[in-house]
């Protein structure tokens, strides 16, 4: 891409200067003094002003005089003439620099509106978003040692599977379950506060464990698993059909969000 910029001149000022004579032909008052402005400009377009010139001219001989060619009496002349009538750089010199303080703080402004109306309207990305983030609670709340045969089959298979493969000395009696099946999908969560005798460099063998009992039953082989093992404090284990999350120690449970279509997130907003 070819960038245009550099520096030009405008006229800003046309002024008599008196008490002077022309070293050429000794005309007495015959000056007539331009003034030119330079400015930078990108693509032509000025943006910031920058020095001004003065180029005298004879009208009686024509003869030229650039700036440091001007006598001292030139000088005192032009000095005085300064003092009585101003110079005043025309606007449009710097009409870059305003036109990017407006862009800019438009912009700004629109910055800020959308971060107003994100927090106060979000949309419907950030909805759906906060809605999967609901229902994960909500089912990690459901986590219970106290199991109902009735109710939650899929849940008392694997803690049978679970008791009989686990051989760490944990107490499965307090291990918490919870099961969600869907038609092509199921969520398993178990809680384990009892972690202090599997490393965090081994616990990911539960994971092993749960993906063995889920494939004990026969008509969960064709699901997608997610599962997810919760320690005291937090995750610490996550395995999805994408994503794992196997150090032991701090896992992204917003993994397991895929497991939530849109239709349980617009019912679950619809309810509220």
């Amino acid at each position: 891409m070819l960038f245009f910029f550099g520096s030009r001149n405008s006229k800003i000022s046309e002024r008599k200067i008196r008490k002077t004579s022309c070293p050429n032909c000794q005309t007495q008052d015959s000056f007539v003094v331009t003034t030119f402005g330079k400015y930078f400009h990108f693509f032509w377009i000025p943006i910031i002003p920058l020095f001004k010139t003065h180029v005298a001219e004879c009208s009686h001989c024509k003869k030229t005089y650039s700036k440091f060619e001007f006598t001292s009496e030139m000088n005192a002349a032009l000095k005085k003439e300064n003092q009585l009538n101003p110079i005043k750089r025309p606007l449009w010199h710097g009409c870059g620099c305003i036109i990017l303080v407006v862009f800019f703080s438009i912009m700004l402004t629109i910055s800020f509106y959308g971060v107003y109306m994100r927090a106060n309207n979000p949309d419907a990305t950030t909805v759906e978003k906060d809605a999967r983030k609901e229902l994960l609670a909500n089912d990690l709340d459901k986590l219970s040692s106290i199991l109902q045969r009735d109710k939650d089959s899929i849940t008392i298979a694997l803690k049978h599977c679970v008791d009989y493969d686990i051989e760490s000395g944990i107490d499965t009696s307090k291990i918490e379950y919870f099961s969600s099946l869907k038609e092509d999908k199921i969520l398993v969560l178990l809680r384990i506060k009892d972690l202090k005798n599997i490393t965090a460099t081994q616990r990911k063998v539960i994971i092993d464990i749960v993906e063995d009992c889920l494939t004990d039953i026969p008509y969960l082989n064709a699901k997608e698993q997610y599962i997810g093992v919760e320690g005291k404090w937090n995750t610490v284990l996550i395995k999805t059909p994408t994503e794992s999350d196997l150090g032991g120690r701090f896992a992204d449970k917003n993994k397991l969000l895929p497991f939530y279509n849109k239709a349980e997130i617009k019912d679950s907003l619809s309810t509220k």
